[in-house]
């Protein structure tokens, strides 16, 4: 893979990753904001009424009937969280051009399609349409309330806030259901000028298009203005030293347990590669939560860890019986101890370094997935590649592993019991 990089413009990056393995290209744009209660609603608000309709094709049925002529193509607005920012983010995806019938230059009208979403969205009154704000407003409220149907996730988030609660990490990606219901069509429209002009954009293009090509296109589609270069940091804290130990009460049968550690490493760290396999040796499909919690011991129906490199968390999640909480506590503890004590077999090892290693390989066969790659690290202010990555894997002992595992430190045990009312 080629990589080659461009400024468009001060605050204003393209990077095109050339390959020839996909037959098809994929585009996102990415605006990077600090991740705020403040705001976070309001950008995920932003992203449904764009995806909806913009000024040349002001109904949906028309939006789509532009994309289909496109060889179906297909165009998206949504928002992710990557540590303490928000992404905003705008994707095109399109079939390359050599595989249409008639010639068409599919990328050029799909990057068209994708600046009329961005920059000349359906106005009524120098607003956004008020039947359009409402009907939008309603699909994220039930998206964000949805969010309570799915357990594991609801008990993971509600985790999270506990932890954190003092930190932007807390604020949930989609948005508040309370800031939501307050959101007007004139404040969502000023908050959309401000995002359009204020924030990093960071511009991925992978595909077999001549770079220099992708670029002309995005000087003409994409007329972002010069902003400020800013790269925003996410806080890695240590734990404090005190358990909070957390328990709320739902209708399900299952309990849902979670236990939060602080790592006091991420991903920019030399040894974050040990941190990495000191999760696999814990969660691999022959780790030591599934052999020994789950199947020796049967205290819980799920055991995996969760480990978010760039704010320094892992968490396990398990699903339970409320009566086997503390049983299940100290048989996981007893697992990560076993790795700050070097206590892991050849088997182990092995095992967890093929999954992570797997894991590297797969990120080359999904052009979101290459995009995902490199927008993560270089958001970071990071180069490495897969391949780098992957080498210092292949690399790292047992002694490194444990080495990293001292400084996993428990912060924030969360139990969302089942049995009781819904929480």
């Amino acid at each position: 893979m080629q990589i080659k990089d461009y400024t468009l413009r001060e605050g204003v990056s393209l990077t095109v990753l050339s390959t020839d393995k996909f037959k098809s290209n994929l585009m996102i744009v990415e605006l990077r904001c600090p991740l705020k209660k403040e705001t976070a609603t309001h950008n995920s608000l932003i992203t449904n009424v764009l995806s909806r309709c913009c000024r040349e094709y002001p109904t949906l049925r028309q939006f789509n009937v532009a994309l289909e002529e496109l060889y179906a193509a297909d165009l998206d607005a949504y928002v992710s969280k990557i540590g303490e920012v928000q992404k905003v983010c705008f994707k095109l995806s399109c079939i390359e051009n050599k595989y249409t019938y008639d010639g068409a230059d599919v990328l050029a009208g799909g990057m068209r399609l994708l600046g009329e979403m961005i920059f000349n969205p359906l106005l009524e009154d120098g607003v956004f349409p008020l039947n359009v704000v409402n009907s939008e407003k309603k699909n994220l409220k039930e998206e964000i309330e949805a969010l309570k149907d799915d357990k594991s996730r609801f008990a993971l988030n509600r985790c999270v806030k506990n932890m954190c609660p003092d930190e932007p990490y807390s604020v949930a990606t989609a948005g508040d259901v309370e800031v939501l219901a307050a959101i007007t069509p004139k404040e969502l429209k000023e908050s959309y000028d401000a995002l359009i002009a204020t924030p990093p954009v960071s511009i991925y293009f992978v595909g077999r298009e001549d770079p220099d090509k992708v670029r002309e296109y995005c000087d003409k589609y994409l007329p972002f203005a010069p902003r400020k270069t800013e790269l925003f940091r996410t806080d890695v804290k240590v734990a404090d030293g005190e358990v909070k130990r957390i328990t709320e009460m739902s209708d399900a049968v299952q309990s849902r347990l979670c236990m939060g550690f602080r790592t006091a490493r991420s991903i920019g760290d030399d040894d974050y590669s040990a941190l990495l396999l000191a999760c696999d040796v814990l969660g691999s499909p022959s780790g030591k939560l599934f052999v020994n919690v789950r199947e020796k011991m049967g205290l819980c129906y799920y055991c995996h860890p969760l480990l978010d490199g760039v704010k320094g968390l892992l968490i396990v999640s398990a699903g339970i019986a409320a009566e086997d909480r503390e049983k299940a506590e100290k048989a996981i503890l007893k697992q990560i101890e076993d790795l700050k004590q070097g206590n892991i077999t050849e088997s182990e090892l092995k095992s967890a370094k093929a999954a992570a290693l797997n894991a590297y390989k797969e990120i080359t066969d999904s052009p979101s997935s290459v995009i995902g790659w490199y927008s993560t690290r270089r958001g970071l202010g990071l180069s490495l590649t897969p391949e780098q990555m992957a080498a210092k894997i292949e690399s790292t002992t047992a002694e490194d592993i444990a080495r990293a595992a001292k400084d996993i430190m428990p912060d924030t045990f969360y139990m969302l019991e089942g049995g009781g009312e819904q929480c």
